[in-house]
């Protein structure tokens, strides 16, 4: 994780400007009074603000990150999934849905008897990654004959 950091060195050079700005522009009045102590003290509320804002903004892309790999695995899941599924030579397991959110598989569609749903299942549970899986396959019904 990088961090976004500002240094010490960073927050007086910034202090410095400042104190330089001002006395080019003529405002000695910067040393009276105690004005160069308190832009010293505004100087490093300035620092821990910039710190702070650099932890939310490396805490986000980090957030970021995750949430990237997260998608990448959820997106192998799926295709490893819909490979199973193509190589059963079934065509009704070939052409179910497959969903992937969080590591847990969707199956989506209608298949001709119960022991194909259960293949399905079967064959998404082997899968590399896969914690569970959730089955909408409906199994039609036997016309009578």
């Amino acid at each position: 994780m990088h961090l976004i950091r500002r240094s010490s060195t960073a927050k007086s050079i910034a202090v410095w400007a400042l104190v330089l700005a001002a006395l080019g522009a003529g405002s000695v009045v910067l040393w009276q009074g105690g004005a160069l102590q308190q832009a010293w003290r505004w100087s490093q509320g300035l620092g821990q603000t910039l710190d702070a804002s650099g932890q939310r903004a490396s805490e986000a892309v980090e957030r970021a990150a995750q949430a990237n790999r997260r998608r990448a695995d959820d997106d192998a899941i799926t295709s490893q999934v819909s490979d199973a599924l193509a190589a059963s030579q079934s065509d009704e397991l070939a052409a179910l849905q497959v969903e992937t959110s969080h590591a847990m598989v969707t199956l989506r569609g209608t298949v001709s008897s119960r022991p194909l749903l259960d293949r399905a299942v079967a064959l998404a549970n082997g899968a590399i990654g896969v914690q569970g899986v959730f089955s909408l396959i409906q199994v039609r019904p036997q016309a009578l004959g």
